[in-house]
């Protein structure tokens, strides 16, 4: 918390996205604009067939969104929720979607280090999530990550690879974090192992 006040950015979420566009391709953004406001902790966004999905610290949720507009002004739908609540601690929820736009994959960190709060806080949690939008259904689709916070599809071979950020407090001595592909039904040893 001293690094986080140090560093400015102890004031909470904007809970919004903001749009920077660079008009005349000098790489410098010179429109700065609210895109959408009024949500909760934004982190994970993507884009398909006319709808933009954001995942929200405690939800997934779809507006309708035309390509290169400035503003959404649609109300949200809810797709799902998401592991969140009062102890939430780790906030962010990555988000892709699958080539098919099928599936949204969101990845969910632990809500400790190393379960220190009890396992039943833990569920659904250190993990990646799949949520079907043809059925609604949310399972996990790999789990053991404690804190999977980037995902990518692999260009040539189609697989799921994520970085994961690991333990806290354990030192100079080892590697914190680690690149991993997923396989579905996978485990990856939080926290039972390092």
């Amino acid at each position: 918390k001293f690094m986080m006040q140090r560093g400015g950015s102890n004031l909470g979420s904007a809970n919004q996205i903001r749009l920077l566009r660079d008009t005349d391709s000098d790489g410098v953004a010179d429109v700065s604009s609210v895109l959408i406001e009024n949500l909760y902790s934004p982190f994970g966004m993507a884009y398909s067939n006319g709808y933009l999905y954001v995942a929200n610290t405690d939800s997934l949720i779809r507006f309708n969104y035309t390509l290169g507009a400035t503003r959404v002004t649609y109300e949200p739908t809810v797709l799902t929720e998401l592991p969140g609540g009062p102890l939430n601690h780790h906030w962010t929820k990555s988000l892709v979607l699958d080539a098919s736009s099928e599936n949204a994959y969101i990845g969910v960190g632990s809500n400790s280090n190393i379960a220190e709060n009890g396992m039943d806080s833990e569920l659904n949690r250190a993990a990646i999530l799949r949520y079907n939008f043809a059925s609604g259904q949310l399972n996990v689709f790999a789990s053991g990550l404690r804190n999977p916070v980037g995902m990518a599809w692999h260009p040539k071979t189609g697989e799921l690879w994520t970085v994961v950020n690991e333990r806290d407090e354990l030192g100079d001595q080892l590697v914190p974090d680690y690149l991993t592909q997923v396989e579905e039904g996978g485990f990856y040893g939080w926290p039972l192992f390092y």
